[in-house]
């Protein structure tokens, strides 16, 4: 996993953990966070318990809307991601297009991503933070 600035670190703590009820975790002011702050947090948290699924999974947000691309080893694997990001502060919404198994190859208005494909103008940010830096 890579190091993380305090700053990070904290906001990761903070997001991660709101759904514990800490009056400090409340007061996190969703409209501050940013979409790449949030990707970052995601994939900080599915890491932690799925460090094995990282390569083929792609997380990204626009306004908060989460959406998660790529495959999953299993049904309990793809359910239990979705659950991790919905329990995360600031999420407004998950669009799960995880598959279960290893997909085929990119079909037309896609691009490769890792091991999957995305929306050929989307982020790819599979990579970003799942080894060391």
């Amino acid at each position: 996993m890579r190091h993380l600035s305090f700053g990070t670190a904290f906001l990761f703590f903070v997001l991660v953990f709101a759904s514990s009820g800490s009056a400090s975790a409340q007061r996190v002011d969703c409209r501050t966070v940013t979409d790449d702050q949030l990707v970052e947090t995601l994939m900080t948290a599915v890491g932690a318990k799925y460090a094995d699924q990282m390569e083929h999974i792609n997380i990204r947000s626009k306004d908060r809307v989460v959406t998660l691309e790529g495959w999953a080893t299993t049904k309990k694997v793809r359910s239990d991601i979705e659950k991790i990001i919905k329990k995360t502060k600031c999420v407004k919404k998950v669009v799960n297009r995880l598959t279960i198994g290893v997909g085929g190859g990119c079909g037309p208005g896609t691009k490769p991503c890792g091991t999957i494909c995305i929306p050929i103008d989307e982020t790819c940010n599979i990579g970003k933070g799942s080894k060391g830096d």
